[in-house]
């Protein structure tokens, strides 16, 4: 986003850029050898942004994290989304709420929205953390995925919710990369071995005759 503004907010909500996936929402400066970089690492799918050595406008604290984009075609998941990984070397969460707008407090805001800006997952705000959250320090990270968020029956390929021959035809295809993009891999991968072949589509047929 262009916005200006140095303020952060709590997620979700109006203000700010949607979708957003905030890392460290914050004022942050690039003094002192602060830059971003951007990679593709294509030996794991994956894009990574990485803001290194940043300063918080605050306190002038160090700050060094990363966003780690997974490829959803090779990092299966439910519903199809991709995984994202935020990782930190160095947290320093000390912009402290203040009334002066110079100081432009309220701590840091980490967590995601989407382009409504109206559903959000917010992991802090204002240095308040959910009972069951970890407190972020250096070398944590979060994990955000779909995996486990709803019940799911694995070879149910185009997700109609029963299981029977069109799931069988459906993986019959994606194997053949006649229709690759016909079916959820994720659901497709029955034995949880991270790869969809023969082996799975075998599994899918005895789990069809059983019912």
């Amino acid at each position: 986003s262009q916005a200006a503004s140095f303020r952060n907010y709590p997620i979700p909500g109006a203000a700010g850029p949607s979708p957003m996936i905030a890392a460290f929402w914050d004022d942050l400066k690039t003094t002192y050898g602060g830059k971003v970089y951007s990679w593709y690492d294509s030996d794991r799918y994956q894009y990574i942004i990485e803001w290194s050595n940043m300063r918080t406008y605050y306190n002038n604290d160090i700050e060094s994290f990363q966003v780690i984009l997974r490829d959803p075609r090779y990092y299966f998941t439910p519903t199809g989304d991709g995984e994202i990984v935020i990782q930190y070397l160095e947290f320093n969460n000390t912009s402290q709420t203040t009334s002066s707008a110079t100081n432009h407090g309220n701590y840091a805001t980490i967590g995601i929205e989407d382009h409504t800006s109206m559903v959000g997952l917010q992991y802090t705000f204002a240095n308040q953390w959910a009972p069951t959250a970890m407190t972020l320090q250096d070398c944590t990270a979060i994990f955000i995925t779909t995996k486990g968020s709803h019940v799911r029956l694995r070879g149910d390929v185009n997700n109609d919710h029963i299981l029977d021959v069109f799931d069988v035809l459906g993986l019959i295809d994606y194997i053949l990369e006649n229709n690759p993009g016909s079916i959820n891999p994720y659901l497709a991968d029955v034995n949880d071995d991270g790869v969809v072949n023969v082996l799975d589509m075998i599994s899918v047929v005895q789990k069809v005759m059983r019912y």
